[in-house]
């Protein structure tokens, strides 16, 4: 008989405000006509985003200025609409902060709004240059052109200037969206102003948080204007919002709770399938993100020739019993002596153990059967995608138990290549709701959906820490962390978020720290010491 705890689900996480609720476009403007709606002003909207701006880019030129020894000019060009009059507020603060700043509109005509905050503008002797400004002139250029909700081609003398800037390396920051970005989808709509920095007003656009918009973004910078809560849930009521989390949110994030009397077991129980002859490195890893994850105890089943590897460096895992052996490799995944996996709150299966094999559906009924958390990575996802997709996602829907798969968007393609459409938020939300699993998708900017459609995405990245290896880590510290959350009662699709976010920080930290490059051994210690640490202040 199971005397584990039954599960409960903990309160939601992240919070459901304006710092970390994601929105298209549309859903953005829903918010503001609600605002307005209501009886705010168009004029305080604008100027309590503006001003709000204005602050922030205030205190990164006082920065600055200190490296350069000096006030760096600026010039805002400015748009026929409200984000043209978001621009030119913030040109006012600037000019009333003392700083040197122009202003420059191509366009003739502009919103009554942003007609006004030009006409001052002129009243204060504010310059407004008569010729697009010279890239390279060491001026600092603000976007505040086009904003939100694009969807055509810049004009050709806008596209033409923005392809000068690229080349003479401008430095252009952006009020809200780049000109020239698609932010519901986050594709370039052609020549873009690309930005060191973008200031995103009220709440992170999805669109910008997509791989093909990041060398156009920047660095992301959400800009709070107290959008309140009611707002907000107005918009939530006609469709669910993603949440966008970054390693700050560590802090609040699910994390497992063993019983203060739990052994070892009461810990969790993991069990690795990994490795193979030709991956044997891969089933290393895995035992160590395992190990960074504070499980109370790992075993493991795999060819005798990568379980001596594992033991060589974690004397403390154990062997399961099973043996994947050759001849057994590289043929069908099938076991001599399968372990009780009963015995498991998690089995993970995956890592390097060499793709060529087909799936054969009795091995893999005892996974079917396992009522506990199966984790399935890289070549565990490609075995189920030698199946058809409609075959595979059924036996992923008939699992008695809990699954959380972690791919990357090539093996994401073959397992479900119906849902290769949209952004990665879309494609694993709809690769969840197809099989019934959550969805780690990994990436520049991660996402997690899970089947009961919540999704998350990571705000953050580390481009120098993308190494083979580093998803074997982060699978084996997830599986690790998901047996705790299961041994504890507390297992939720937000504990595969944390463990994403305790990864990304892991890197982060590294990265800081000089190691441009981090390895994945180095990022596995870096999670155990983590671990320690929170272990410590939480009383884990």
């Amino acid at each position: 008989m199971d005397h584990r705890p039954a599960h409960h689900w903990p309160t939601r996480w992240p919070a459901a405000d304006a710092a970390h609720l994601l929105v298209y476009p549309r859903q953005m403007q829903a918010i503001e006509q609600a605002l307005f709606n209501a009886g705010m002003p168009q004029a305080a909207l604008m100027e309590k985003a503006a001003l709000a701006v204005s602050r922030r880019v205030l205190e990164l030129l006082s920065a600055s200025d200190a490296g350069r020894g000096g006030s760096q000019p600026v010039v805002v060009l400015i748009g026929p609409g409200h984000n043209g009059g978001d621009g030119a507020v913030l040109a006012r603060e600037l000019h009333m902060a003392g700083r040197d700043v122009a202003v420059w509109s191509p366009f003739p005509r502009h919103k009554p709004l942003t007609a006004a905050h030009l006409q001052y503008l002129e009243r204060l002797g504010v310059p407004r240059l008569p010729e697009a400004p010279k890239p390279d002139q060491g001026q600092l250029w603000i976007d505040a052109l086009l904003g939100l909700g694009q969807s055509r081609p810049l004009p050709a003398p806008l596209a033409a200037l923005a392809h000068g800037a690229r080349l003479a390396g401008q430095c252009v920051w952006a009020v809200d969206v780049p000109s020239g970005l698609d932010d519901r989808h986050g594709q370039p709509l052609g020549a873009c102003f690309h930005s060191q920095r973008t200031f995103c007003l009220g709440l992170y656009k999805r669109g910008l948080l997509q791989a093909d918009a990041l060398d156009v973004v920047g660095q992301l910078e959400r800009v709070g204007f107290g959008v309140p809560s009611w707002a907000l849930h107005l918009v939530q009521e006609q469709e669910p919002l993603p949440y966008g989390v970054t390693a700050a949110d560590r802090a609040t994030a699910p994390w497992p709770e063993p019983p203060s009397a739990a052994d070892k077991y009461g810990r969790g129980r993991v069990l690795l399938l990994a490795g193979s002859q030709r991956y044997p490195g891969a089933a290393v890893l895995a035992a160590a993100g395992a190990d960074a994850s504070g499980v109370g105890a790992i075993a493991m089943a795999m060819a005798a020739d990568v379980a001596r590897r594992v033991s060589d460096g974690y004397p403390h895992v154990l062997n399961a019993g099973a043996d994947l052996s050759p001849p057994l490799e590289p043929g069908p995944l099938v076991w001599r002596q399968l372990p009780d996996l009963g015995r498991y709150d998690t089995v993970l299966l995956g890592p390097g153990m060499d793709s060529s094999a087909p799936f054969v559906a009795h091995a893999w009924e005892p996974l079917q059967g396992f009522a506990g958390l199966l984790v399935l990575d890289a070549d565990g996802l490609n075995r189920l995608a030698a199946l058809p997709e409609a075959e595979a996602a059924a036996w992923l829907r008939g699992r008695h138990g809990p699954t959380w798969i972690t791919p990357h968007i090539r093996e994401f393609d073959r397992l479900f290549p119906a849902c290769r459409h949209g952004d990665h938020l879309d494609r694993a939300a709809a690769a969840a709701r197809t099989a019934g699993v959550t969805v780690l998708l990994k990436g520049p900017r991660t996402a997690v959906a899970a089947p009961d459609g919540r999704c998350w995405q990571l705000l953050e990245g580390v481009a120098t820490a993308a190494r083979a290896g580093l998803g074997d880590v982060l699978a084996g510290f997830a599986a690790g962390r998901g047996a705790m959350a299961a041994a504890a009662g507390d297992l939720d699709h937000g504990q595969l978020v944390s463990a994403a976010l305790d990864h990304l920080h892991a890197a982060q930290q590294l990265v800081r720290e000089g190691w441009r490059r981090p390895s994945p051994p180095m990022v596995a210690e870096r999670l155990r010491q983590q671990g320690e640490q929170e272990g410590q202040i939480r009383g884990a």
